[in-house]
């Protein structure tokens, strides 16, 4: 049986005089020999130990030698080469060792190792016993011996299945963790800065990208050497580990229940974001990697921008679309807010353009002139806002940033929605009906496009608090851009829809005339406000942005494979 256990004793490291720590080793056993393997990385010695205990002997040195991760004394290719000397030499395990019991014992190691390394640098970040200088060190050592054992695993055909591959990415992704430590604590903050502002290029003829290259530059290398060697290494492991895995969901990497991975929208975000950021707000969350316009960053980001959406994130998604954007124009304003999604400013903007609306349901009767000229003014804002759009931003700086931003597929939804909603009779006959039965289709309408969302989100995400609160968001969403494209299209054909069937049966008449003789909506509200032309009609506005948002995702769940946040 495998097993990784602390040994019981102490071992000195480098945080203080006198201090004492357990050293965490990896020790496998192998009944059949009756023997015992440990693996230890001697952190405070910078030494990659292979031990051997037979039967009640104790545990003696596998090889003459240890390698140390000291440049004047070892290269990494000696490390490469023991790996490769424990999986054929059978001798080296024992006088009746087989070369199946030495590719088990490395197959089993070779799996087990990525956990190891996780849990000792867990160990002592918790414990925090190392000295900053040591810190750097013991992550470089880190990400060398990770580079090691997968360089091992990808040039050899072992038998490990599913095992190894996922070992693979485990180290893949310890690589990238350790290289960060040393891009944070070691790479001067100018030259980071030229990094991203694309003043440098890391790729120099004269490098040596291999392990050996790095151990050397790394030990001995002058400091802009160094900088440009981790930024480069950091670089290359930051694309496999997020493209290569996090991003791939044909790996099934992040699903099966022994996977040591969290879930793959956290592993996502724990890569793309530095350490202190919760969630991707502005640039400055973002890694250094995903600043720079560079055809490898716009690549990623395009990739993060379509995970996003299909993971119903349209806060995460529309917030790469806007550093995108931002890095296309040639800004590189770290603390711009990137996202206007939240459940807060959805809301907010939705109460903004129902307040008139509101308040005028309990004093038009004292201020009617104020209340309709303030309805009207939002129709003329709402309206100026999509001339702004059409013509400005699209026609004429051609930026889509907003449109993209805005989750189109919704929006494209409920256009379809409004198209046949707005030019049925029967609709608008609803909307001027008493409040009971318009109040009971909308309250109906709104929850079922509610449960429609959630329950497409509850198939892909499930955690329900976590789809519940995306479904809830894209809801709002949706809400806000019907009610925005109603007033629109309300205002533009609506005075020829109420004149024609809000009349009475003895004929048309002018919608000032209408306005006169209708009842109230509710309270105070009339059916009609606003000053002519901009008028505003709130019983059909309401029925038709629910019944519209309903429309768009019905049709869209029924005949569509696709997420509705999918890019258009």
């Amino acid at each position: 049986m495998a097993g990784v256990e602390a040994a019981a004793s102490p071992s000195p490291v480098s945080g203080g005089p006198g201090s004492q720590v357990a050293l965490p080793r990896l020790e496998l056993r192998v009944e059949r020999l009756q023997l015992t393997f440990r693996f230890t990385l001697a952190f405070h010695a910078r030494e990659v130990r292979f031990e051997i205990a037979r039967g009640e002997a104790g545990f003696e040195r596998i090889f003459p030698e240890t390698f140390s991760f000291n440049a004047a004394r070892h290269d990494p290719t000696e490390l490469f080469l023991q790996l490769d000397d424990l999986l054929t030499k059978t001798r080296l395990l024992g006088s009746g060792a087989s070369v199946r019991d030495a590719r088990s014992l490395m197959m089993r190691m070779l799996s087990a190792a990525p956990r190891y390394l996780d849990g000792l640098c867990r160990h002592l970040g918790d414990s925090d016993r190392l000295r900053a200088d040591a810190r750097v060190r013991f992550h470089q050592d880190v990400a060398l011996l990770s580079q090691i054992l997968l360089r091992f695993i990808e040039t050899h055909e072992l038998e490990g299945g599913r095992q190894l591959r996922v070992a693979a990415f485990s180290l893949r992704r310890r690589i990238y963790e350790s290289l960060r430590v040393l891009v944070e604590e070691r790479v001067a903050p100018d030259y980071l800065q030229s990094y991203i502002d694309g003043e440098i290029q890391l790729v120099d003829p004269g490098d040596d990208p291999t392990e050996s290259g790095f151990f050397q530059v790394l030990e001995s290398g002058d400091s802009e050497a160094v900088d440009r060697m981790i930024l480069r290494m950091a670089e290359r492991a930051f694309y496999l580990w997020l493209e290569g895995v996090c991003l791939d969901e044909e790996n099934q990497a992040f699903e099966k229940e022994d996977s040591p991975f969290a879930d793959r929208e956290e592993e996502v975000l724990a890569a793309i974001t530095v350490v202190a950021a919760k969630g991707v707000e502005r640039s400055s969350d973002l890694m250094p990697f995903l600043r720079r316009s560079n055809r490898n960053g716009q690549r990623i980001l395009g990739k993060l921008e379509r995970w996003f959406l299909r993971v119903y994130d349209i806060r995460h998604s529309s917030a790469i679309i806007n550093h995108v954007a931002g890095l296309r124009a040639g800004e590189q304003a770290a603390d711009r807010n990137l996202t206007w999604h939240t459940p807060k400013i959805h809301a907010g903007v939705l109460l903004l353009l129902l307040m008139p609306f509101l308040c005028a349901a309990f004093a038009y009767d004292s201020a009617p002139h104020f209340f309709d000229v303030l309805c009207s003014a939002e129709v003329f804002v709402v309206n100026s806002a999509a001339i702004w759009f059409l013509l400005y931003r699209f026609c004429w700086k051609r930026d889509l940033s907003f449109f993209h931003a805005s989750v189109p597929r919704i929006g494209a939804g409920i256009i379809v929605g409004y198209l046949p909603v707005f030019l049925i009779d029967e609709v608008w006959d609803l909307a001027s009906r008493p409040n009971a039965a318009l109040d009971s289709v909308v309250l109906l309408l709104g929850l079922v496009t509610l449960l429609y969302v959630y329950v497409e989100i509850a198939r892909r995400i499930s955690d329900t608090a976590i789809a519940f609160a995306r479904a809830r968001a894209i809801f709002l969403l949706g809400v806000v851009e019907a009610f925005g494209v109603g007033i629109v299209m309300t205002s533009l054909v609506g005075p020829f829809m109420v004149a024609r069937n809000w009349s009475p049966p003895a004929g048309e008449v002018p919608v000032e005339v209408l306005r006169e003789s209708m009842p109230a909506m509710i309270g105070e509200l009339p059916h009609i406000v606003g000053i002519a032309p901009l008028y505003v009609f709130p019983s059909a506005l309401l029925l038709m942005t629910f019944l519209s948002f309903f429309i768009g995702i019905f049709l869209q769940l029924m005949w569509e494979e696709l997420p509705i946040t999918e890019p258009l």
